[in-house]
C-alpha cells in the first residue's frame, strides 16, 4: 500500500494541473474569438459606427472616425494576445477588462440617460444586440476574465515584445487601412452655384401628397433618397445625427421608392427625426433630382439649389454656418 501512495501520489497534481491548463487554454481561446469577431463584424459598417459615436458622445465626425478605427484595431489586438496567450497576466486581461468597462460605462448611459434601446453597433450589423444584451455579453466576458486570472498560463519566448509591438502596430492599422476615415482627404472645394430646381413639381402632382411645408421660400436642405439604395441609407443616417444635434436644422428628405419600402426604410436608418415626402414619377423625380445620381443633398434658397455638398463629409456645422448668412 505505501509503495501504491508513492507512485500515485506524484500524478495527481500533475493531473489537476493539466486540467486547469485545458480549461485556460478553452477560455482563452473563447475570449480572444469574441473579440477578434467583435472587430470583425464592425468592419462593414465601419462609418455607421463611427457616427454612433457622434450621435451618443460629446466627440464631433473627425474624432469620431478615428476613435471608431482605433477601438477596432484594439479589438483585434487583444483577441490575438487570447488566442496566442500572450502576456495575458500584464497586458491581455488588464486591457480587456479596461475596454468592457469603458464599454460597459458607455451602455449604461445609453441605457439610462439617453434611455434607448436600439441596436448599440457592438457587434456590428451581422450580429444586433440591445445596449442590455449587450451588458449581459460583458459580464459575462468579464467573469471569463477572472476565472483565467486564477488559472492563466501564458506563452513567452525570445524577442515577445518585439512581436507584440508588430501586432499592435498592424491591428491598429488594418481599420485604417480597410477604410480610410474622409478626414485624411483632400475633397475639392464645392463650386457656388445659382441652379433653379422645378420645386413646383412637388405640389402639382396628381399622384403624389404635397410636402406639408412650403419648400418654394426660405432655406431648405433638401436630401433625395432612394428606398432601395444602400448610399441612401447611410445618407439618412448620418442627417438623423445632424438633425438631432441641431434640431432646427430646415431638413427635408424627398424619397422613391416602392411604398412597401418605407416602413423598412425608416426602421433601418430610424431617421424618424426628419421629415420626408415619398415621390414617385422618374420623369418628375429625376428633374428634381437633377439626374440619376442618388443620394443627393441640395442647399436650396427659394427655388435656386445654391450648393451640392457629399453626403459623408458636411457637417451640421456647415449647414449651420450657410443658415445665419
Amino acid at each position: 500500500m505505501g509503495v501504491f501512495l508513492r507512485t500515485q501520489s506524484p500524478t495527481m497534481p500533475i493531473t489537476l494541473r493539466s486540467i486547469k491548463r485545458s480549461l485556460a487554454f478553452l477560455v482563452s481561446m473563447a475570449i480572444g474569438l469574441f473579440f477578434i469577431l467583435s472587430a470583425y463584424f464592425k468592419i462593414p459598417t465601419l462609418e455607421q459606427f463611427g457616427w454612433r459615436i457622434t450621435e451618443t458622445t460629446f466627440l464631433n465626425w473627425t474624432l469620431s472616425e478615428w476613435v471608431a478605427r482605433l477601438i477596432i484595431g484594439l479589438e483585434f489586438f487583444i483577441g490575438i494576445l487570447f488566442l496566442f496567450h500572450l502576456r495575458l497576466k500584464r497586458l491581455g486581461i488588464p486591457l480587456a477588462l479596461m475596454m468592457l468597462n469603458v464599454f460597459s460605462s458607455y451602455l449604461l448611459y445609453i441605457i439610462f440617460i439617453r434611455k434607448e434601446n436600439v441596436d448599440c453597433g457592438c457587434m456590428g450589423e451581422w450580429w444586433p444586440m440591445t445596449p442590455v444584451q449587450s451588458l449581459i455579453k460583458n459580464a459575462v466576458l468579464i467573469a471569463l476574465l477572472f476565472l483565467l486570472r486564477t488559472i492563466r498560463f501564458s506563452w513567452t519566448f525570445d524577442r515577445v515584445k518585439l512581436v507584440l509591438w508588430g501586432a499592435l502596430v498592424v491591428c491598429l492599422l488594418v481599420p485604417f487601412l480597410l477604410s480610410p476615415p474622409e478626414s485624411i482627404y483632400i475633397h475639392p472645394a464645392e463650386q457656388s452655384m445659382n441652379k433653379p430646381i422645378p420645386l413646383s413639381l412637388l405640389y402639382q402632382s396628381s399622384t403624389n401628397q404635397a410636402p406639408p411645408v412650403e419648400l418654394r421660400k426660405g432655406k431648405h436642405v433638401l436630401l433625395f433618397l432612394s428606398l432601395s439604395c444602400n448610399y441612401c441609407k447611410k445618407a439618412a443616417q448620418r442627417f438623423r445625427v445632424m438633425k438631432a444635434k441641431l434640431p432646427n436644422m430646415p431638413v427635408y428628405a424627398i424619397m422613391n421608392g416602392s411604398p412597401d419600402e418605407l416602413k423598412a426604410f425608416i426602421a433601418e436608418t430610424r431617421m424618424d427625426n426628419i421629415p420626408y415626402t415619398l415621390f414617385n414619377g422618374a420623369a418628375d423625380f429625376a428633374a428634381l433630382n437633377g439626374g440619376p445620381s442618388l443620394p443627393t443633398v441640395k442647399w436650396v434658397k427659394d427655388t435656386m439649389v445654391v450648393r451640392e455638398p457629399n453626403y459623408i463629409t458636411v457637417t451640421e456645422n456647415d449647414i449651420s454656418a450657410w443658415l445665419k448668412q
